[in-house]
C-alpha cells in the first residue's frame, strides 16, 4: 500500500482545487490554501467556484472522509506538510510573458514559514502552476530569500516541476487517468517522494467508479527542472499548432471545393498524425493555449530567437474569428439591424470558462458593426453577460434563435448538437443563416430544414 502524505495545495482555483480533491481521494491528507477568505468560506460550505463535471461530488466525499480541508493559513500548512504544491495563477502579462507575481509571493511565504521549523525530512515544493523555463531555480531562490528575511538562512527543501495536463470539462477524469506524469527535479530524493505520492495513480490501484476497465500503469517521466517546464509549453503549443493547421487546410478546401471533414479523416488515420485536434472551425481559446503559446513566444524572444511558426499559429487562429464575421457579411450583406444568435459562449463544452473565448471576440465585432447579439450557454451565460454588457444572454437556445436572421454555433454543447433544426428554422427570420463554427451539425439536414448552412472547409 502506498504511503499516505500530508499535502498542502496553495491556490484553490481550477488546478489547485482539482489537484487537491484528487490527491485526497487516493488517500492523502490535503489542505487547500487560498488567501481569498470568501473563496475558502465558499468551499467550506460545499459550494464550487467553478463548473467542472464530477468535482463537487469528489470534494464532498473527500471532506466527509476527513481527508480534505480548506484554510487561509499558509504558514501552518507549510509546517505540517510533506509536500506543498504551488497552484496559483500565472496570467499573461502585457508583453505576452507569464506573470509570476503570485508564484513569487507564495515562494517567499514558504521560505518564511520554513524558517526555524524543525523537520524530519525536506519539504518538497512542487510547481504545479504553468511557469516559464527557469522558474524552478527562481522559486528556490525566493524560498531562500523568504527564509533569510526571517533570520534563517539554512532551510531544508527540494523544488520539483510537475506540470498539469488537465482538460477543462474532463479534469477529474484526466487527474485519475493521466496520459503521463511528468516530474523535473535536480534531487533524486524529491523524485522518489513524488513517485510514492503518485503511486496509486501510476499503478492505477485506487478505488473509482469512473472507469471500471483494467487500467495499464501510467508512464512516469522524470527529467530536469527546465525540461519538465518546457514539456508543458511544448505540448500546448503543438496542440494549438495542430488546430491552426487544420483550419488553414479548411480555408484552402473552401477555395478548391474539397471537404475538410474527409481530408481530416484521411490524414488522421496516419498513425504519425492521429485524428485528435483535427476539427476545423473558429479556433482555440481558453485559459491555457493562448497564454502558453504567448509565453513560449516570449521566452524565445528573450534569447533573440524569432518563433515564426508559433507566430503563424496565432495569426491563423485570430483570422478564424474574422472569418465568422466575413461569412455573416457575405450572406447578410450588412450586419446593421440584424439579430444574430451565438449558440454557446464558453470556450469549450462542459465548462463555464470564458477566458479568451471566441464568443467574446465575435460578439464585440458584431456589436461594433451594428448587430443585435443574443447569446445562449447552459452554464457560462452569466459570466459572459458580466464581461459584455451589450450581449443579451438567454438560457434557452430557442429563445436565442427566435427572430434571429443568423445563428453561429460557437460551442458544441450536446443540446446544441441535438437541436431540432426544423424547429430552429421556424423560429428564425430570413435568410435563416446558420454559420457552424464547429462543423458540429449535419449540413444536409440543416439545408433540408430550410437553413442557409455555412460551415468551415465544407459547403
Amino acid at each position: 500500500m502506498a504511503e499516505s502524505f500530508s499535502v498542502g495545495v496553495v491556490g484553490s482555483g481550477y488546478v489547485g482545487l482539482v489537484t487537491g480533491a484528487c490527491l485526497a481521494h487516493i488517500g492523502h491528507r490535503v489542505a487547500c490554501v487560498d488567501k481569498n477568505e470568501a473563496l475558502v468560506d465558499q468551499l467550506r460550505e460545499g459550494r464550487m467556484p467553478i463548473y467542472e463535471p464530477g468535482l463537487e461530488d469528489l470534494v464532498s466525499r473527500s471532506v466527509n472522509r476527513g481527508r480534505l480541508s480548506f484554510t487561509t493559513s499558509l504558514p501552518e500548512v507549510v509546517r505540517d506538510s510533506d509536500v506543498v504544491f504551488i497552484a496559483v495563477d500565472t496570467p499573461q502579462g502585457d508583453d505576452g510573458s507569464a506573470d509570476l507575481g503570485s508564484v513569487a509571493a507564495v515562494a517567499r511565504s514558504i521560505g518564511g514559514a520554513l524558517a526555524g521549523a524543525q523537520r524530519k525530512h525536506p519539504l518538497v515544493v512542487v510547481n504545479k502552476s504553468t511557469v516559464p523555463v527557469g522558474s524552478g531555480d527562481y522559486v528556490s531562490m525566493l524560498i531562500r530569500e523568504g527564509a533569510a528575511e526571517n533570520d534563517e538562512g539554512d532551510v531544508d527543501y527540494r523544488v520539483v516541476s510537475n506540470p498539469e495536463f488537465l482538460r477543462e470539462g474532463s479534469a477529474v477524469y484526466d487527474s485519475f487517468f493521466p496520459d503521463r506524469i511528468v516530474l523535473g527535479s535536480e534531487g533524486r530524493d524529491a523524485l522518489d517522494t513524488m513517485r510514492e505520492l503518485y503511486k496509486p495513480l501510476i499503478e492505477q490501484t485506487f478505488p473509482t467508479e469512473m472507469d471500471p476497465r483494467p487500467r495499464a500503469a501510467v508512464p512516469f517521466v522524470t527529467t530536469d527542472l527546465a525540461s519538465a517546464e518546457m514539456i508543458k509549453y511544448a505540448a500546448n503549443a503543438f496542440l494549438a499548432t495542430k488546430i491552426s493547421f487544420i483550419n488553414e487546410i479548411a480555408n484552402v478546401c473552401e477555395l478548391v471545393g474539397a471537404d475538410v471533414s474527409s481530408v481530416a479523416t484521411g490524414i488522421g488515420l496516419d498513425a504519425r498524425i492521429g485524428s485528435r485536434f483535427l476539427n476545423p472551425g473558429i479556433g482555440w481559446g481558453g485559459s491555457c493555449f493562448p497564454k502558453d503559446v504567448s509565453a513560449l513566444r516570449s521566452i524565445a524572444r528573450e534569447y533573440d530567437y524569432e518563433p515564426t511558426l508559433l507566430d503563424s499559429v496565432v495569426s491563423v487562429n485570430e483570422r478564424q474569428r474574422r472569418r465568422v464575421i466575413s461569412k455573416l457579411q457575405h450572406d447578410l450583406h450588412t450586419l446593421k439591424g440584424k439579430r444574430v444568435a451565438l449558440l454557446g459562449l464558453a470556450f469549450k463544452p462542459n465548462t463555464d470558462d470564458i477566458r479568451e473565448a471566441p464568443s467574446l471576440e465575435i460578439a464585440r465585432a458584431l456589436v461594433t458593426r451594428g448587430a443585435r447579439v443574443v447569446g445562449y450557454d447552459p452554464v457560462a451565460g452569466k459570466a459572459a453577460a458580466r464581461r459584455l454588457p451589450d450581449l443579451k444572454v438567454v438560457f434557452d437556445p430557442h429563445e436565442a434563435l427566435s427572430g434571429a436572421h443568423a445563428a453561429v454555433v460557437v460551442t458544441e454543447w450536446e443540446d446544441i448538437r441535438g437541436l431540432d433544426l426544423k424547429e430552429a428554422s421556424s423560429l428564425m427570420e430570413p435568410p435563416k443563416l446558420l454559420v457552424d463554427g464547429r462543423n458540429a451539425l449535419d449540413a444536409a439536414s440543416a439545408r433540408d430544414a430550410g437553413l442557409l448552412y455555412r460551415g468551415f472547409g465544407r459547403e
